[in-house]
């Protein structure tokens, strides 16, 4: 279970809240950096549009700094992430790829601003949020089965729900775009 206990939540809420008015610029840097160093990824996104990842990738990291302070929530969300995750292939050995490049990317746009301190913040959080994901992907029919995924629960009520909709871009500063018509439209 997350333990917010063991998380500097403070460090973690503030250094992202830096970072959320340049949202699409991180995300694309963050899989530039990631995709650079591990081309080899890039196969896992052969299916999926790059611009509605990078999406969810903020979306996510503000929905689980948000609840940060929810600890039993935030740790069925991650179960199920890291089960959602297993099924699409990615392994175990691709967290640390992960992890890398959003530490990496946290740097860069923090600038000064990355510390030691909020380096370290982020990389309990990541070891700390990695370990539950893995959990998950251990067992994905526990995770995948009845229950919304995090991804399904997004793309459920961030198409259709307009209180959401706003909070997620709030949050990221991303417009919802309802990627699902968009496509089915052609």
């Amino acid at each position: 279970m997350v333990n917010e206990m063991t998380l500097d939540i403070q460090v973690l809420e503030t250094s992202f809240a830096k970072i959320k008015d340049r949202a699409v610029e991180f995300s694309v840097s963050f899989y530039n950096k990631l995709f650079a160093v591990h081309p080899e990824l890039e196969i896992l996104f052969k299916n999926v549009e790059l611009a509605a990842q990078e999406q969810k990738l903020m979306a996510s990291l503000a929905i689980i700094v948000e609840n940060l302070r929810n600890p039993e929530q935030l740790t069925l969300a991650l179960k199920s992430l890291g089960a959602y995750h297993h099924e699409v292939g990615t392994i175990p050995e691709h967290y640390p790829f992960v992890g890398q490049a959003l530490l990496e990317t946290f740097a860069e746009y923090l600038g000064d601003e990355w510390t030691w301190n909020t380096e370290q913040a982020w990389l309990d959080a990541y070891n700390l949020i990695s370990e539950i994901m893995l959990e998950g992907a251990q067992n994905p029919d526990a995770y995948l089965g009845g229950e919304l995924t995090f991804y399904e629960w997004l793309d459920l009520y961030g198409e259709s729900s307009p209180t959401i909709q706003k909070e997620i871009a709030n949050e990221t500063h991303f417009k919802y775009r309802n990627y699902k018509a968009a496509h089915e439209s052609y």
